[in-house]
């Protein structure tokens, strides 16, 4: 008898690790959206932003490890140029470092630099990280550093050299 409880006691632990094991949070995919910019003139439709450029949205499935806006904002790193559409964000060695969230609040950690060669691109780049981080409901406000400034004085230093 003493034996068949140790067998029922046993089983009934494998069966409960493996329950668990099913259900871990592990990777899962969703839909997000990055944001890339039309030059002005495109028939695109999208928000109107500086140098009368359109951000538009572009529907992609990522896997989400950590969380939904640092998975989106490594999507819209790695997504390439088309005829139509342009990507800002980009630059030697430039990468999602880190993105905390809490209290509705997600602080996005870039390292590296972007490739900066115009006025205009200055309120592109700073568009498409907001919009593509911002997207999410409990979302309400996103801050973004880059190489440990926040993305404002970052820019603010590229836009003085267009002055």
């Amino acid at each position: 008898m003493k034996k068949r409880k140790l067998i029922l006691f046993i089983s009934i632990i494998i069966l409960s690790i493996f329950i668990i094991s099913c259900n871990s949070n592990g990777p899962k995919e969703i839909s997000v959206n990055i944001y890339l910019v039309a030059y002005q003139g495109s028939n695109l439709n999208g928000k109107k932003i500086g140098c009368n450029d359109i951000l538009v949205p572009i529907a992609k499935n990522v896997l989400v490890e950590n969380n939904e806006v640092e998975s989106a904002l490594n999507e819209l790193l790695k997504t390439e140029d088309s005829e139509e559409l342009k990507n800002f964000i980009k630059g030697p060695s430039l990468l999602v470092y880190q993105v905390t969230m809490a209290d509705g609040i997600a602080d996005v950690y870039l390292k590296g630099d972007f490739n900066i060669s115009s006025f205009c691109d200055i309120p592109r780049i700073k568009e498409q990280l907001y919009e593509t981080a911002k997207q999410f409901s409990d979302i309400k406000k996103v801050d973004i550093y880059i190489n440990d400034k926040t993305l404002e004085s970052y820019l603010s230093v590229a836009q003085e050299g267009f002055k």
